[in-house]
């Protein structure tokens, strides 16, 4: 099977995903890339306490996440990536996995030195360039809150944001 899903949302496994996503994705296996919360106990453990019951979990870096999907480790599980930033899912291609699914951007909250893209999507330059990268890439990216709201191509979105600022 491999990967069945890619979702970039800041909040990693929340409600939404671990409930609408969840049902929508029909996977056996979330892994969730990110630096942070793989070498954290205290952030392992909230993941899994948030992960949906009968659903595995793997929290990993990029280059771990890489060479377990390259190997085939998981055999025919059906797994969905999450991750906080695109830089992420770049770090997994340059470790050399290409990526199975669409990516669909989900959260990504606003602070400093960010652009607002729409309602819930703010960017970093280099989130800017790792978007560009994915998508020169021939990804296709789509911007999908919950599953219910029809996905937009999110590139469009991203270079008109841009435009204004």
């Amino acid at each position: 099977m491999g990967v069945c899903a890619i979702r970039i949302d800041e909040r990693l496994i929340h409600g939404q995903v671990a409930t609408l996503w969840q049902g929508a994705w029909n996977c056996n296996r979330i892994m969730v890339i990110d630096s942070k919360s793989a070498n954290d106990p205290i952030l392992k453990s909230v993941l899994k306490i948030a992960c949906p019951t009968g659903v595995k979990l793997s929290v990993l870096e990029a280059e771990k996440a890489a060479a377990n999907l390259v190997s085939g480790k998981y055999g025919r599980e059906r797994i969905t990536i999450v991750t906080k930033t695109p830089q992420c899912l770049c770090d997994l291609i340059r470790g050399g996995y290409e990526l199975e699914a669409d990516i669909t951007v989900g959260n990504m909250s606003n602070g400093a030195n960010k652009k607002r893209v729409s309602k819930n999507i703010c960017v970093t330059e280099a989130d800017v360039e790792n978007f560009n990268y994915l998508s020169g890439l021939g990804y296709k990216l789509y911007s999908q809150m919950v599953p219910s709201e029809a996905p937009s191509p999110f590139m469009p979105m991203l270079e008109a944001a841009l435009k204004k600022s």
